[in-house]
């Protein structure tokens, strides 16, 4: 009877360890400068279909919560596709030879304008003309090009606009242009294109000590909980 009660103090006592080694392993992660950085990314409500340019549209972001900690940067990653078609007509007296292209801007803004790279700057595939003989028209047909940015923020007026309970709105609008070079005379060209656009942000942040005394905990009670099922 006396060997069982050693035998059951000595489990108890090796049990204790293995949880204060835990506890500190716990403590470990609460000290100054040696808590993770976490991210979460969050990408937008209104992602922008593909839609007659220019124009005029807005991205919506669940903005970051203080509750879940000191954020440290906002990146924010933006990609769409655009599609262009591009006519040609010579109106001058002599065949020409040519090219032409579209250029598509596409600028993302928040309210207090505190973003400083905010533009999307791409061209289209370029469009061969030649030759285009007197009074002769030639479409280009569909030419594509998908795009795509990402930036990353840490001023502390970006931070505070995409911090909140709700969303941040970005406005986002494009600018479209169509660049001729051709060996001279009289060329007219327009050119009709729809472009999209859709976003991510990421958050990186140092989550709350309260957050992690919490994971601290929750790693306790599930070790002490395995010792007992054994």
């Amino acid at each position: 009877m006396w060997r069982n009660r050693i035998f059951v103090g000595a489990w108890s006592v090796l049990n204790m360890k293995v949880l204060l080694g835990l506890f500190a392993a716990a403590v470990i992660l609460l000290l100054p400068g040696t808590a993770s950085a976490y991210i979460i990314s969050y990408t937008t409500s209104t992602p922008i279909g593909s839609t007659l340019t220019d124009w005029t549209e807005t991205l919506a972001f669940q903005q970051f919560n203080l509750s879940w900690g000191t954020l440290n940067s906002v990146t924010i990653a933006l990609s769409g596709s655009m599609g262009t078609t591009i006519t040609v007509k010579n109106n001058g007296t002599s065949p020409q030879d040519g090219t032409a292209k579209t250029e598509l801007q596409i600028t993302v803004q928040d309210s207090g304008n505190n973003l400083n790279n905010p533009v999307i700057d791409v061209f289209g595939p370029e469009f061969d003309f030649s030759p285009l003989g007197v009074s002769e028209t030639k479409v280009s047909g569909l030419l594509t090009k998908t795009y795509s940015s990402s930036d990353l923020y840490t001023a502390a007026a970006v931070l505070s606009a995409f911090t909140g309970s709700g969303n941040i709105v970005l406005n986002a609008s494009t600018l479209t242009t169509t660049w001729l070079s051709f060996t001279g005379g009289n060329i007219d060209a327009d050119q009709v294109t729809n472009a999209s656009l859709t976003g991510t942000v990421t958050y990186d942040y140092v989550p709350e000590p309260a957050t992690l005394a919490l994971l601290g905990i929750g790693a306790l009670g599930l070790a002490a909980r395995r010792r007992r099922s054994r």
